[in-house]
């Protein structure tokens, strides 16, 4: 029974290594003048690798896979970058964890960050925060991520840094250290935008794993709340990062529902009580 298993595993894998050659001689044909910068044959062979994970979810396909994809995503121009995040966003955190050669991976996709293009920059974050579940401890992804979310003055590419910090502080132990400074410089920067400031708090969630750190935010998050400027949209926002923050950290909890109530019963502003 056991060489019947293995057989039929064997067959499959077979069946797989065929199918992706398929979709890489699919990807690879030769094209046709467009102004899409990508063809109809290559749209169609990159959605097909998501079929190939749900039908032959083997390591060893999905590494072949995923390798094949990087360097794509390496070579390859902006649209087709993006059809290939697309392909990472819809994988399963399941299929992922089954790659096998993730250092290659990376050594394909990081380097995009240092490009002078935006949109490169931008669409190589939202892949390496859909990668977060393998990637999230590596020290070189993070000060990529660290590095962007810094230096970004692109709205998208900073959405996009903002996303995927947020993607690896849910996954790492030490990267919110990592990126809390950078974090509480934003929020307290002026001329940081009210939609950045939304997106960039609710990182605070993540920070309960050290309560040195959950301090610090906790600071930061009441920082905010008494200041006279902070608008009703950001209070709200505040206060519900805050509450998860304390309800997974397990502290302060009854003066947090004392402060959410305060705000209820005592706040002028409608949209806030």
């Amino acid at each position: 029974m056991n060489h019947s298993y293995n057989a039929s595993t064997i067959s499959d894998q077979e069946k797989a290594h065929k199918a992706l050659l398929e979709l890489e001689i699919k990807f690879n044909k030769k094209p046709r003048t467009g102004a899409l910068g990508i063809q109809g044959s290559q749209i169609q062979a990159l959605t097909g690798f998501n079929r190939i994970f749900e039908q032959y979810p083997y390591p060893v396909v999905i590494n072949a896979a995923i390798l094949k994809l990087a360097d794509w995503f390496r070579t390859h121009n902006n649209v087709v970058k993006f059809y290939v995040y697309k392909v990472f966003k819809e994988a399963s955190h399941q299929h992922l964890e089954k790659i096998i050669n993730v250092e290659e991976t990376i050594r394909r996709i990081l380097p995009i960050l240092g490009s002078n293009d935006t949109t490169a920059r931008s669409i190589t974050l939202r892949v390496l925060g859909c990668m977060s579940i393998i990637i999230a401890e590596k020290l070189d992804v993070q000060f990529g991520i660290v590095q962007r979310f810094e230096l970004a003055t692109d709205r998208l590419e900073l959405q996009a840094a903002i996303w995927a910090s947020d993607q690896i502080c849910a996954r790492s132990n030490r990267f919110p250290a990592v990126i809390f400074s950078k974090i509480d410089k934003k929020l307290r920067d002026p001329s940081t935008s009210l939609d950045i400031k939304l997106q960039v708090v609710k990182i605070f969630r993540h920070m309960h794993e050290d309560i040195g750190m959950t301090r610090e935010a906790q600071k930061t998050c009441l920082s905010l709340l008494n200041d006279p400027a902070t608008g009703s949209e950001l209070v709200i926002v505040t206060l519900r990062t805050l509450t998860l923050l304390i309800s997974k950290a397990v502290i302060d909890q009854k003066e947090q529902i004392d402060r959410l109530l305060e705000y209820a019963l005592n706040d002028t502003r409608d949209d806030v009580s």
